[in-house]
């Protein structure tokens, strides 16, 4: 940001501007009420605050910005404690547009004063829109002062239809007032029409994003299972193309991507304590406008700038106080520029000098038991209910567990599956002690079952259509690169090398193919990697480790190495499964793929473009 000796950017800030009115209650003050019966809320205190583009202001002046604010107030008892309150920052109230047609906009938040907490559903009062009287003013204002200004932050945050005061005849104006004044900087944070402001810096949240693809027609009906963070990276460059200008989508934890000049950037969060999400965007826009408007700063030096203030936000309670000292204070944000839109990176982390990848099998190279999990999910819920008539409440509750444990446990030896299912036999308690089944043969029903379908798919003899895409070739690749591959499966050894000779990927695995044994103290992915660390001397950043299930990711990641996650469709062989990504980022995978299609940007990375 510009130094404190420098003159201090002018910036008009056009919007709804809401007062904050934070009531701290009291419980145990409560009592009924005479006339309805309904219990009170005994309020105590009561604090202020500028809100929705107030809010931006208020951040703004605190960076030590000269600020505007436009927009209409009600000519009511709030209006005067919205302009106490902005007056405070120094921020310029005059040219308010104030009407009896309209009302101060006010957000009443309800503190628990024995918690401090937000407990309480918060009591709206929304701004009313712009009649012709108040539209007209408003347009002579924005006439008069976008030619002193520095920079114009559109603050367009009304979600109710035709309630805000950033509507269609004021865009127009805006839009072409931004035609006649190239030199100033014009940002949008529009909750609802984001592409409407075409040649603005435009700033949505992700989901605002991808609701701004739908109603653009650029996202295809067939795109349900892409993740939305990929659809950011995918259509970012198109969206751009559409607003004819640069572009930053914020993704809250995720931190931030941004586009300019043909150059998509990820920003990754800052890490911290996070007390209060609660004006975390401002925050950002605030510090963004700053930066960018200086004219010296690429957008992602200006994004990184922002990311700092919404860190700086976030660790606060309520909307938080943000100062050039304290930003200057802070760690700079890392960032990676995206080459691949079908990647994602979880974190800035590389890998070492890769010595050993680890792949699982199933999911991961392997397609031929695809469908594994409805068929365990069919035979755990009947194993459970005995095959008996359970009310629906119960048995969807049986599913929802199932379906949980079978995601949550995706990796693990099967066995260790079947020692789960029979707790659950026995917590829900349908089925006769004497008739549960040991794990042993609980597993050799549910292999039964598999193999039949694995055998079928064998007889094919089609190898291509049981390998995810991609997957031969990068495994030729990493072994050029000297890299010694090794298989830890959960599924029976005997049946992972056999599977592995089928598909023609055994003779790569010069490190060896494991799977689960008839004991489970003799095997498992924990123990695979403590032997390659122990007894190969592989240290935790010589290792990658590869898969599409939570439990591999985990354990790598504990043992310090480097995890790609494969969110992998399935049945089709390629793709995303949206489900499989939550998961594997969850259990904080270092990178998410969906197949090996991109192996050559992940070459790129594992190698860090030696080869």
């Amino acid at each position: 940001m510009n130094s404190m000796d420098e003159k201090k950017p002018r910036i008009l800030v056009i919007g709804d501007l809401f007062l904050d009115r934070y009531v701290y209650y009291d419980p145990v003050l409560s009592k009924s009420s005479l006339e309805t019966g309904l219990m009170t809320i005994t309020g105590i205190k009561e604090e202020y605050s500028p809100g929705a583009a107030g809010n931006v202001a208020k951040n703004l002046a605190m960076l030590d910005v000269e600020v505007i604010v436009l927009g209409p107030v009600g000519c009511d008892g709030r209006q005067y404690d919205l302009e106490r309150e902005l007056n405070k920052y120094g921020i310029c109230t005059q040219f308010l547009i104030k009407s009896q047609s309209h009302v101060t906009p006010v957000y009443t938040k309800f503190i628990n004063v024995n918690t401090g907490e937000e407990d309480l559903p918060r009591l709206d009062v929304p701004p009313t829109g712009l009649n012709e009287t108040s539209r007209a003013e408003m347009m002579r204002a924005i006439e008069l002062l976008v030619p002193t200004v520095d920079a114009v932050v559109v603050e367009d945050q009304a979600d109710i239809p035709g309630r805000g005061c950033i509507d269609g005849e004021i865009i127009c104006q805006l839009l072409d007032i931004r035609t006649r004044f190239r030199d100033k900087t014009f940002v949008a944070d529009s909750r609802t029409k984001p592409e409407a402001f075409t040649g603005f810096l435009v700033k949505p949240n992700m989901n605002e994003f991808i609701s701004s693809l739908k109603r653009m027609g650029i996202l295809g009906h067939d795109e349900s299972e892409i993740p939305d963070k990929i659809l950011v990276q995918q259509y970012l460059s198109d969206f751009s193309r559409k607003v004819r200008s640069a572009v930053v989508v914020t993704a809250g934890e995720d931190g931030s991507f941004s586009f300019e000049y043909g150059v998509l950037n990820r920003v990754f969060s800052l890490e911290g304590q996070v007390r209060d999400v609660c004006g975390a965007g401002d925050a950002y826009i605030a510090a963004l406008t700053i930066d960018y408007c200086s004219g010296e700063s690429a957008l992602l030096d200006s994004a990184k700038a922002a990311t700092k203030a919404a860190a700086l936000c976030v660790s606060q309670k309520g909307t938080g106080k943000l100062s050039r000292q304290a930003l200057s204070e802070m760690t700079e944000p890392a960032y990676c520029e995206i080459d691949n839109p079908s990647i994602f990176r979880k974190s800035c982390r590389l890998p070492g000098n890769v010595k050993r990848a680890l792949f699982d099998f199933d999911g991961t190279i392997s397609l031929l038991r695809e469908g594994w999990q409805p068929i365990m999910r069919d035979l755990m819920i009947r194993f459970i209910t005995g095959k008996k008539k359970i009310e629906e409440e119960l048995l969807s509750r049986i599913m929802v567990e199932v379906d949980e444990f079978i995601a949550e446990t995706t990796g693990l030896q099967t066995i260790l599956q079947m020692e789960g299912l029979r707790k659950l036999v026995i917590e829900y308690g349908f089925v006769p002690p004497n008739e549960i089944l040991t794990p042993l043969k609980y597993k050799k029903i549910y292999t039964g079952y598999l193999k039949k379908i694995v055998k079928e798919r064998i007889n094919e003899n089609v190898k291509s259509r049981y390998l995810l895409r991609g997957a031969l070739g990068f495994l030729k690749t990493l072994r050029k690169g000297g890299i010694t591959l090794l298989v830890a499966s959960g599924t029976d050894k005997e049946d992972v090398i056999k599977e592995t000779k089928y598909l023609g990927v055994h003779s790569y695995m010069n490190g060896g193919v494991f799977g689960a044994l008839n004991s489970i103290e003799e095997y498992s992915k924990k123990k695979v990697i403590e032997r390659l660390m122990k007894e190969e001397g592989i240290r935790p950043d010589e290792l990658v480790v590869i898969g599409d299930g939570p439990v591999e990711i985990t354990v790598g990641r504990e043992a310090g190495a480097f995890t790609i996650g494969v969110a992998s469709n399935e049945k089709a062989g390629f793709g995303w499964n949206k489900e499989k990504f939550q998961r594997l980022e969850k259990a904080g995978a270092d990178v998410i793929i969906p197949d090996f299609s991109t192996g050559a940007s992940l070459t790129k990375l594992i190698f860090k473009n030696k080869v």
